[in-house]
């Protein structure tokens, strides 16, 4: 059995996909075995892949066909045959000592169940950008990740059976997917990060942190609303749901229970208002109760910010001339 069983999804991914292969080849820990998820690439991705792993065992490469980055990740960690998976892109670079000094942390602490590191932004030629800082000690990380994401998904390490037992990936938070599952984690077990820069991280046009930012941000304020309502309900959506779906659904029961919405609430559900397709009554509604809840100069400027970004999201052709 490998000690760590290392998931990289893939799409279209040729341009990198080598190196990012190799780094993992190269790590000074070698009881590993590197699971390739190729997501319906239309290019050479799958057959570099494969060609590497014609030469080194270690590399398995399987298909998702096109099915997304949840349902990827996932197969990858139903496949994985060690008790500790570690996470990266296919277009990111592990320092050769990173599986090793993360494993090591596992082994020091049994109740660790996810492990981050820092890291160092590259641009998409290798080239160096800036450093990528993530906050470190207990106190610092459950803070942070009551407001944001605190750890960079392609450094994370975790423990196979703490993610599938609470239900891996979920598809109604694509995007933020990873922020749903360490709040998730974080309800069972302990998380951490490391000051240590393990993963060089590259930065370039397309990622879907920038193509999809809007709907990251409302991914990301679903997980932060999901967690505090599992403190004392259901969730009232499907957690495989397609996300406008679970949002929807979230934002009309939201609606119904007719509770002001507090200040701090009310930002996530602006964030949750920018998905296209939400009835008008429940906006109006939701308005409402913001307006009850936090009275504010924000709070009155809600309605008319969320009606300029829909008129703006309108194709050219409709909007007035």
């Amino acid at each position: 059995m490998p000690t760590v069983s290392v998931v990289i999804p893939v799409r279209d991914g040729a341009r990198y996909v080598r190196e990012a292969l190799q780094s993992m080849l190269d790590q000074d820990l070698a009881d590993i075995e590197v699971i390739v998820v190729d997501d319906g690439s239309s290019d050479d991705s799958a057959a570099i892949a494969s060609s590497l792993g014609s030469r080194d065992g270690r590399v398995k490469v399987v298909a998702n066909r096109g099915k997304g980055i949840v349902d990827a990740l996932n197969m990858g960690i139903s496949l994985a045959k060690a008790p500790l998976v570690a996470r990266m892109d296919c277009d990111d670079v592990s320092q050769p000592d990173r599986l090793r000094r993360q494993a090591a942390c596992f082994d020091a602490d049994p109740a660790l169940e996810l492990l981050g590191t820092a890291g160092l932004q590259i641009d998409r030629d290798g080239k160096p950008t800036r450093p990528m800082d993530v906050p470190v000690g207990s106190e610092q990380l459950r803070d942070a990740l009551s407001r944001y994401n605190p750890m960079l998904h392609p450094t994370v390490m975790f423990r196979t059976e703490a993610v599938r037992r609470v239900g891996g990936y979920r598809r109604a938070f694509t995007y933020a997917e990873d922020y749903d599952l360490w709040l998730r984690l974080s309800e069972t077990g302990k998380l951490a990060n490391m000051d240590a820069r393990l993963v060089k991280l590259r930065s370039h046009p397309g990622q879907i942190s920038r193509v999809k930012e809007d709907q990251q941000k409302a991914a990301a304020a679903l997980a932060r609303q999901s967690a505090l309502l599992r403190r004392s309900r259901a969730e009232p959506f499907e957690a495989n749901s397609q996300p406008a779906a679970a949002i929807g659904a979230f934002l009309a029961w939201r609606a119904a229970t007719g509770a002001g919405i507090s200040g701090r609430e009310r930002r996530d559900i602006e964030l949750l208002l920018r998905t296209p397709g939400i009835p008008l009554a429940i906006t109006c509604k939701l308005l409402f109760l913001a307006l009850v809840g936090a009275p504010s100069f924000r709070t009155l400027a809600l309605g008319p910010r969320l009606a300029w970004r829909r008129m703006m999201a309108r194709p050219a052709k409709m909007r007035p001339n």
